[in-house]
This record gives C-alpha cells, structure tokens and sequence, in this order.
C-alpha cells in the first residue's frame, strides 16, 4: 500500500469537461402540450409568451402561448393530420 506525500508536488489538475449546449424544443403554456383529457394535443401553440416585449421561457426552454380551442379540442391521436405533424 502506497501512501501519498502531503509535501511532494500537487496533482496536475483535471481537464475541463466539455459542456454541450443542447437545443432545447418549446414548450406550450400553460399546457405543456396536453388538452383537457391529458392525452397530446393538436400542438397548435405558435406564438411566444411576452410580458413587456420579451419573450417568457421556463428553464431555457421558450414559452408558446396555446389557444383555448387546442385544449379544449380533439386531442393529435384523435386527428390524423395533427398526428403526423406531431411526430
């Protein structure tokens, strides 16, 4: 068993990890994306959250108004078009 001098020169230090910058998709508010049966919805949410001009995002994530009629409507399983465009 070796034993490590106190005294003796430091350890190079480790190299840096790499961070990697993922882009990360919208996400629909207050939905999440989801209609009022929590299945997926239509995914008709386009225009960004703003509050005094800026856009609103939630952990790096842009926030996407949803309409009413999205939540309250057919949900993408329901509606084949929505569906291949949710894929």
């Amino acid at each position: 068993m070796d034993q490590c001098d106190l005294f003796g020169d430091p350890l190079p230090p480790p190299e840096p990890e790499q961070v990697v910058e993922l882009h990360l998709p919208p996400l629909a508010a207050p939905c999440g994306f989801r209609n009022r049966s929590n299945n997926p919805c239509q995914r008709l949410a386009r225009d960004p959250v703003r509050l005094d001009g800026r856009e609103l995002r939630s952990h790096g994530r842009l926030l996407l108004h949803c309409p009413m009629e999205c939540f309250n409507g057919a949900s993408a399983e329901e509606t084949p078009t929505f569906a291949e465009a949710a894929e």
